[in-house]
């Protein structure tokens, strides 16, 4: 006859769990994170497309060349080939060079002249677009301006440098809008794990009494508290990123802005790693915040006691 021993019963938690109110704490922290992610996505791909501006702005001029008048015998196209020419002596030999036709330089004024014609005896400047190759140096607008005038051709040379200006400050403040609703979002997430965490303890007062009765330090309820607060935030924030992440492939998916949301798998490979970069972060703040409301309210009991 052989003696079976009894399964022992699951080790409990000490503190108690569950609840409504518990529940609802856990809605209003994955909110929090998912407004958090969205967030860190949003200036993830500021700054990506802002590089990616920057990048092609770098490798790009534009010559606006001084036209004589037109006649016959020195039209349009032959003085832009001219200058055309001119320029392929000039840069480098893999740099591509695009003449803009003349009704699209009149199409580049119609905002401003609405529907108006332009006397034949006005002559627009004409416009040449200049793409460098890639890691290559493009000469500075001085100097090219300086070596068309030599060989007698009067233009205007734009390196972009004050775009790239504008589009790389806009990125930078809509970048730190994005970091300081990120930190409201987490001092908010603060803040509700403080209030929670005290609601928690008066609900619990006969465990935290017996706790100490038996010898139980401040430490040791605190670490309960912690860990605790840790696995809910973590739970909370875990779902809040995974939404952030799924509602940032849908809108890749959908392609409604191809700049703005990801257009290949490695950007959305590596935001994904700072989503969970940002879950550790979030976890981290909520259960240090869990215990700080904690070891505050033992020392406040004691003081009273």
């Amino acid at each position: 006859m052989s003696l079976s021993t009894p399964p022992l019963p699951a080790q409990q938690s000490i503190l108690l769990r569950g609840g409504p109110n518990v529940r609802g704490l856990i809605s209003v922290l994955t909110i929090m994170a998912l407004l958090a992610g969205l967030s860190l996505l949003f200036s993830r791909s500021t700054l990506r497309l802002s590089g990616d501006w920057q990048a092609q702005l770098s490798n790009s001029l534009t010559v606006q060349v001084t036209l004589a008048p037109i006649s016959p015998e020195n039209d349009f196209d032959t003085q832009m080939n001219a200058a055309s020419t001119a320029l392929k002596t000039l840069i480098e030999p893999a740099a591509k060079i695009d003449t803009v036709e003349q009704s699209d330089s009149q199409a580049l004024i119609r905002p401003w002249i609405g529907n108006l014609e332009l006397p034949d005896s006005l002559t627009l400047p004409g416009l040449i677009t200049i793409e460098m190759p890639p890691q290559s140096q493009a000469p500075t607008a001085s100097q090219l301006e300086q070596q068309l005038e030599n060989i007698g051709i009067l233009a205007t040379v734009d390196d972009h440098s004050r775009w790239a200006d504008k589009i790389k400050s806009t990125a930078r403040r809509l970048v730190l809008a994005g970091g300081i609703l990120l930190g409201l979002l987490l001092f908010a997430a603060v803040s509700v794990n403080l209030f929670a965490t005290r609601a928690v303890m008066a609900a619990q007062l006969n465990i935290i009494s017996v706790l100490a009765q038996v010898g139980a330090t401040d430490r040791f309820v605190a670490k309960l508290f912690v860990s605790q607060a840790g696995k809910r935030s973590a739970l909370a924030a875990g779902l809040g990123m995974m939404m952030a992440w799924s509602l940032w492939v849908g809108f890749s998916l959908l392609g409604l802005s191809p700049d703005l949301f990801w257009s290949n798998l490695a950007d959305a490979m590596t935001d994904g790693m700072w989503l969970i970069g940002l879950w550790g972060l979030f976890t981290a703040v909520c259960a240090l915040a869990a215990g700080l409301a904690t070891r505050r309210a033992l020392i406040a009991d004691r003081r009273r006691a």
